[in-house]
């Protein structure tokens, strides 16, 4: 797993009441442990100008599109970071991974509509892509309200993924949503 992805998935849950380590996508090295908080904001902005230098002589450069969108991601730039994975995106709209970080970006630019569609994009190119299910079910439950649908979404991630890590607490919290929607909530009962 790598802790770039995973701190992303940490921040989105622990803005959420479902808590829980999520699959990562992308690869790259951790950043050094934190000295006065400003340790990792520093080097993710002496990165990001490494990037656009590269970025100037190559503005087509694809790995250099998706690291310096990371390192915007992860410095709280959400939407230098979306518009920087939008430009790899266009090189590469195949890309699965950065779909599933630029929606991620939308939803913290509180656009969870933007999100929601980038992340169906991303079942629709793998149906077994787990961040992509379990971020459209916390967006849906979380930002949009849609209890069943993000509970459809969560059954979905189990049905596609037998093998997801945490299947078991999706499981529970899945039962524990449709128990709190109780009868006459329009949630279906199985």
């Amino acid at each position: 797993m790598n802790t770039t992805h995973f701190r992303k998935a940490l921040i989105l849950a622990l803005v959420l009441p479902v808590t829980f380590a999520l699959p990562a996508c992308r690869k790259t090295e951790p950043p050094p442990p934190m000295q006065g908080g400003d340790a990792v904001r520093l080097t993710d902005l002496s990165e990001i100008e490494s990037y656009k230098e590269i970025l100037k002589k190559d503005p087509n450069n694809l790995q250099a599109l998706i690291n310096v969108g990371n390192r915007y991601y992860d410095s709280g730039q959400d939407r230098q970071a979306v518009d920087a994975y939008k430009r790899a995106l266009a090189i590469d709209p195949a890309n699965i991974n950065v779909r599933v970080d630029m929606a991620i970006s939308f939803r913290r630019l509180g656009d969870p509509d933007g999100a929601i569609e980038e992340l169906k994009k991303a079942i629709s190119m793998n149906s077994r892509h787990a961040q992509a299910r379990y971020n459209l079910g916390v967006i849906l439950v979380h930002d949009k309200k849609d209890v069943a649908g993000g509970i459809k979404a969560w059954e979905a991630l189990l049905e596609n993924i037998p093998d997801f890590q945490d299947r078991d607490r999706l499981k529970a919290d899945i039962e524990r949503l449709k128990a709190s929607e109780g009868p006459g909530s329009g949630m279906p009962n199985k």
